[in-house]
């Protein structure tokens, strides 16, 4: 064999995934494609719905209203996890929204409270409670599938396969997004009808997305599916443990407000939720101006749930091609505590770009790419950090971080929308820029120290947030010879954790 042949064998394995595995990427693939193919059709309708049903000035102050009433949400969910298999927390994601899908279809298919009512007004019920519903869903789309994802994959699972599952999520949003704007686009259907089947076609894919994860739960070998294996046994004998011992009043509020508590007590778990937060703090900004100049240029709502339509048809196909491209040969090459890095350095570029050259097209552009950069890029590095970590960082924690803290982080960029709202835009471009470039500073610093903590934690097998074994340590060492490599052998009772 020539030494050119030797070079694209070579190449190819950055994109190979081993037999064994090959059900289990497919099946999780499929399962967030699925996910992300309903959030595709969703999440133009709400903000478009939204903006034609109560008013797009209304939506910084919607914002404001959801991180309050995700609290409850979160507080519930955290019960559902010590109460819940892994596996059974993505089936009730999935049905709980894909009926609810079902009853806002019917509401909005209806003549005079519906889609077909064309008056804007902030005592549209409807509309109000359709966002508050889209939030729900778009909050802990991510929580449950990675919080899943996370505790059935080891580091070196990660970096093989992570790619792969975006892979999978980007191929939905691309044919759902782009099949939504041709719909919306060209059918002579009115938007009275269309969009209430859109809504429909999205419970539907909920559904198919339980189906996928029923499969892999069925046909996966379970010793494939033990995740970290440190954090895997711990976890089983933490669950027998729980089994002997009578649950108490304070017991159940500690269990409650565990993931916020962890949050606040571990330094890792706090930097990632940072991370989050800056992010999203970032992109809110760029976010509202967009829908403000799409607003104006949208005669109804269903030429602006095309724009949108549009709009996330060139984010994941920007993030399709970013994944295949640069996330999987870069988690393979790199180590995880060095491709967490690239995203906000890429960010930074972007946003330097649109301040020089403050154009629609431009912040459109920026947008597409910050919120590609992000799900294809930012997402499965950063969800690897939480692979040495407890059940209870990985999904209570998590979804603190996800569905609270990147909505105080709206929250906190719409007030600064709405207090900037007054001013011109070269000096809203100027305020913004400034405040993104420091923030971005801040996100490198705590990626960096975040990645030295992973990888010692790897490397010595340790548990972050495990606090049983050694009183009020952070970190526990579990013998397993695991680090990056291990996790493949073992008994096959994993669904019950």
């Amino acid at each position: 064999m020539g030494n050119a042949d030797l070079k694209s064998s070579s190449s190819l394995k950055l994109w190979e995934i081993k037999g064994k595995f090959r059900l289990k990427v497919l099946f999780l693939a499929m399962t967030f494609g699925f996910l992300t193919s309903c959030q595709a059709i969703w999440r133009p309708l709400k903000s478009s719905l939204f903006a034609k049903m109560v008013g797009a000035g209304y939506v910084p102050t919607a914002k404001l209203l959801v991180f309050l009433y995700l609290i409850p949400l979160i507080l519930i969910y955290s019960k559902l996890v010590d109460r819940l298999r892994r596996h059974q927390l993505v089936y009730l994601f999935t049905i709980f929204h894909g009926i609810g899908g079902l009853i806002f279809a019917f509401l909005l298919a209806h003549p005079s409270i519906g889609v077909a009512n064309t008056a804007t007004s902030p005592g549209r019920i409807l509309g109000w409670a359709l966002y508050f519903f889209m939030e729900s869903f778009g909050a802990f789309l991510a929580t449950v599938f990675w919080a899943f994802a996370d505790s059935i994959n080891n580091p070196k699972d990660a970096r093989r396969h992570y790619g792969f599952f975006v892979s999978g999520s980007k191929v939905g949003g691309v044919l759902a997004a782009g099949g939504l704007y041709l719909l919306l686009s060209f059918c002579p259907l009115g938007d009275a009808t269309l969009l209430p089947g859109t809504i429909l076609v999205g419970s539907i894919l909920l559904l198919c997305a339980a189906a996928s994860i029923k499969c892999l739960m069925e046909f996966v070998p379970g010793k494939l599916l033990h995740g970290y294996e440190a954090a895997y046994q711990v976890e089983k004998a933490r669950d027998r443990e729980e089994e002997i011992e009578k649950p108490t009043f304070i017991g159940s509020i500690k269990s409650a407000v565990e993931g916020l508590t962890s949050i606040i007590k571990i330094p890792y778990v706090a930097g990632i939720s940072i991370m989050v937060i800056l992010y999203e703090a970032i992109i809110v900004m760029f976010d509202y101006q967009v829908l403000l100049i799409a607003d104006k240029s949208s005669p109804s709502v269903g030429a602006l749930s095309a724009y949108y339509a549009l709009y996330y048809f060139f984010m994941h196909g920007a993030g399709l091609l970013i994944t295949l491209f640069l996330t999987v040969p870069l988690q393979r090459i790199f180590k995880i505590e060095h491709a967490i890095l690239v995203c906000p350095a890429l960010s930074f570029l972007l946003i330097i770009f649109a301040y020089f050259f403050p154009t629609a097209g431009v912040l459109f552009a920026a947008l597409v790419l910050l919120r590609a950069l992000n799900y294809a890029l930012n997402h499965p590095t950063r969800e690897a950090l939480y692979i040495p970590t407890t059940k209870a960082i990985k999904f209570k924690a998590k979804a603190w971080t996800d569905a609270f803290g990147s909505r105080v982080a709206k929250a906190t960029g719409s007030v600064f929308n709405i207090a900037t709202s007054t001013i011109g835009g070269n000096a809203i471009m100027a305020i913004s820029t400034s405040i993104s470039a420091v923030m971005i500073a801040i996100w490198l610093v705590v990626a960096k120290l975040l990645g030295i903590q992973f990888r010692a934690a790897v490397n010595t097998n340790a548990i972050i947030g495990e606090e049983r074994s050694r009183g009020t340590a952070s970190r526990t060492h579990v013998e397993t010879n695991e680090g990056e490599d291990g996790g493949e052998d073992g008994d096959d009772d994993t669904r019950g954790i």
